[in-house]
């Protein structure tokens, strides 16, 4: 719930720096509004103008950029009207939400009487606990390679991995390391990590190619990523890809940017 007013809240930030540009622009636009006919095909443009709207200019064809403006112009104003009508519909919808609805009625119920119902939809807590209660055994570790760990603790196989592992973990983001996937006509992929999506109850898959410079493990990982696709896994849909070479090393400060567009 406290995610969806979020997003709620974002579009009515937005809206609010759409209103005031459009605002501005209409300060300096001419008077009247375009009317457009056709003749033989070909448009045709008049300047309607007067308190009653009866007066008629035609504009020359050579005036094409006062044309633009008050085709802008009718744009703009029924822009403007659009979202303000949306902003005074989200600020209602913002404060039912934040009073509660039926997703809320099970919190509000007893340890006892939750027992003994099936609710419509688990709360976020639960379900990203059962989530997560799920054991697996993902590749381990040989002996002697080099150790690399989150600030949690989580062991991984490179600083950039730890950075990410990092990422997640800061922004709340329920997360597994190596956890085995079947890929048909592949076999079985161990992605750096699969994440959850809280807000949208959804599973990314989410491979960090960190040596795409080497010729042998680009050719590997261009086979994973084509059999990840076959079995249904897209970039941009529930696939998430990161790369980086000796020359070009990864920013951990893409996360932020790439949790904000698919996990929240």
């Amino acid at each position: 719930m406290r995610l969806s007013i979020n997003n709620m809240r974002k579009r009515e930030e937005y809206l609010k720096e759409l209103i005031q540009e459009k605002e501005d622009a209409l300060r300096e636009v001419p008077e009247g509004f375009l009317k457009i006919s056709y003749s033989h095909g070909k448009p045709q443009y008049k300047l309607i103008s007067g308190k009653e709207k009866k007066k008629e200019l035609y504009i020359h064809s050579n005036d094409i950029e006062l044309v633009r403006k008050l085709a802008q112009k009718t744009y703009d104003e029924r822009v403007l009207k659009k979202a303000k009508d949306e902003i005074q519909s989200i600020s209602s919808l913002v404060e039912l939400y934040e009073k509660g609805n039926c997703d809320d009625v099970y919190d509000g119920f007893s340890v006892t009487r939750k027992s003994l119902v099936t609710p419509i939809m688990i709360p976020d807590d639960e379900f990203v606990r059962q989530w997560l209660d799920d054991d697996y055994e993902g590749l381990g570790f040989e002996e002697g390679s080099p150790e690399h760990y989150s600030e949690r603790g989580l062991r991984v196989r490179s600083k950039s991995e730890a950075s990410i592992a990092d990422k997640y973990d800061g922004r709340g983001i329920p997360m597994k390391f190596e956890k085995p996937l079947r890929l048909k006509g592949y076999g079985t992929a161990y992605p750096d990590f699969t994440v959850l999506s809280v807000r949208f109850r959804k599973v990314f898959i989410h491979e960090h190619m960190g040596m795409m410079d080497d010729p042998v493990y680009a050719e590997q990982n261009v086979k994973k990523i084509v059999a990840y696709e076959k079995n249904g896994y897209f970039p941009g849909k529930n696939l998430i890809l990161t790369f980086e070479t000796k020359q070009q090393p990864f920013d951990p400060r893409l996360m932020d940017d790439i949790i904000e567009q698919y996990l929240l």
